[in-house]
């Protein structure tokens, strides 16, 4: 009723801001979040589930934004209505969503106010604001997005705000700001330092010549005066003999992080009702997890500028030149392989089963080699073509197993149980799946 009243009133703009913000909510939060879900790495039973709320956002959305982009909002729906199960039925109503020859055909729909979950609501506006600030403060603190931090600590009043983010929402924030724990906590007092100070342009209108001494009298309040102001938006007092009444937008309230700043570093919200302070001390668990978290990007980017699908297969390797000549040097640094063996479920996770570059008997699809934030100086990691590869086991069966792996490598197994052959004069007849496998990938999987 609000859209369509203020469609009449010529209010456009209003609504304008609103689709947008709400667009970059679906595309910077729902979509984000929700990336292992429409992947299928959570499970193919929550594709379909995300994919059909994912598309019943965007069927509706297209309709709301036709008033305003009438052409690209006709573009969506024709793609769209093909996949209601209305677009070839005679018997439903011509204004009807699918069945509709045109957007501008549907009317549009009406808030369902009573499905409003306000506790999601609430812990999803907070959950943004906490992964907003917490991003601010590793700037601040210099720690880039890769590098995984100890904790993440939330300091927030509302203790009805914070239980709509405990539980499913918190792994929302580990994920987002790289943390590996989430401490919430309504204890300001502990946590933060309040002050207040005078919005001297709204004073001023207000109170013309006595600008000064209000200034004044605010400087000089209390903690728990200014606690009590900011909950309520209103407070009285009296300086000098003058008492001032100040109501909301008269004053502005800041959160001072009262924490360790060694160990901390923290951002608080433009009305300090939120703080968030995350933990800048790091060891070696974390510098592991931040080479493993790289090493993950870095497969990645080699598989988008290789341009393959996430359905192709290969097999990816990697050698830390770093690693070897601190060995020759007998310096000290962390090992690339050490950092991916503690880090198994990241690269599980990421579908990723690396393995070292002796184990190369294909054709390299594309290669990089840079540093590691943390890590190696030079760490080179190759995406290769899968080729036949023997079992760990079978290779200790062979006294020279790398040409027999090369001769392998250019064998085609499909369709195959067995792979028999001779070398050297002597004969040999491997399993399938067993003693030898499509790619070292399997061979490795299949090993353990």
């Amino acid at each position: 009723m609000l859209l369509c009243q203020s469609i009449l009133d010529l209010n456009i703009d209003h609504w304008t801001h609103r689709l947008i913000a709400f667009l970059c909510d679906l595309t910077n939060w729902y979509v984000r979040l929700n990336r292992s879900r429409l992947k299928g790495t959570d499970g193919q039973c929550s594709v379909p589930i995300s994919l059909a709320v994912l598309y019943h956002v965007l069927l509706k959305m297209t309709v709301i934004m036709a008033p305003f982009t009438p052409f690209f909002a006709e573009y969506l729906y024709q793609r769209l209505r093909k996949r209601l199960p209305t677009f070839d039925s005679t018997s439903s109503p011509a204004d009807s969503l699918g069945s509709a020859d045109s957007v501008h055909y549907v009317m549009l729909p009406q808030a369902e106010t009573a499905t409003a979950d306000d506790q999601v609501i609430t812990g999803m506006a907070l959950l943004q604001q906490a992964v907003e600030l917490g991003r601010r403060a590793r700037e601040t603190a210099n720690i880039s997005m890769k590098t995984p931090i100890k904790n993440v600590r939330i300091v927030c009043e509302s203790q009805k705000a914070l239980a709509a983010l405990r539980g499913h929402l918190e792994v929302y924030i580990l994920e987002e700001l790289n943390a590996r724990e989430v401490l919430l906590t309504s204890d300001v007092e502990l946590w933060c330092t309040l002050s207040a100070l005078p919005n001297l342009p709204v004073l001023a209108k207000r109170l013309g010549s006595q600008v000064r001494t209000a200034a004044d009298a605010i400087r000089c309040l209390d903690p728990l005066s200014i606690r009590a102001y900011s909950k309520v938006g209103d407070i009285s007092t009296t300086f000098k003999g003058e008492t001032f009444h100040f109501a909301t937008g008269d004053l502005i309230i800041k959160s001072t992080f009262s924490g360790d700043a060694n160990r901390y570093s923290a951002m608080s919200s433009p009305d300090g009702s939120l703080t968030v302070a995350i933990c800048t001390v790091q060891d070696d668990i974390l510098r592991r997890q931040g080479i493993t978290r790289d090493f993950c990007n870095r497969v990645n980017k080699l598989r988008k500028k290789a341009k393959l699908s996430i359905v192709d297969n290969v097999d990816v390797l990697y050698a830390d030149m770093h690693a070897e000549t601190c060995a020759k040097l007998k310096q000290s640094s962390l090992c690339t392989s050490a950092a991916l063996v503690d880090n198994q479920n990241m690269l599980k996770k990421a579908s990723i089963c690396p393995m070292p570059f002796s184990a190369c008997r294909s054709q390299i699809i594309i290669s990089d080699t840079s540093a590691t934030p943390g890590g190696s100086n030079s760490l080179k990691i190759a995406l290769v073509i899968p080729a036949p590869t023997l079992s760990a086991a079978t290779r200790r069966r062979f006294r020279d197993c790398v040409p027999c792996e090369t001769l392998l490598a250019t064998c085609d197994l499909r369709g195959k149980a067995r792979l028999r052959g001779s070398m050297s004069g002597e004969s040999f007849s491997l399993a399938v799946g067993a003693e030898v496998f499509p790619s070292a990938t399997a061979a490795l999987l299949g090993s353990c």
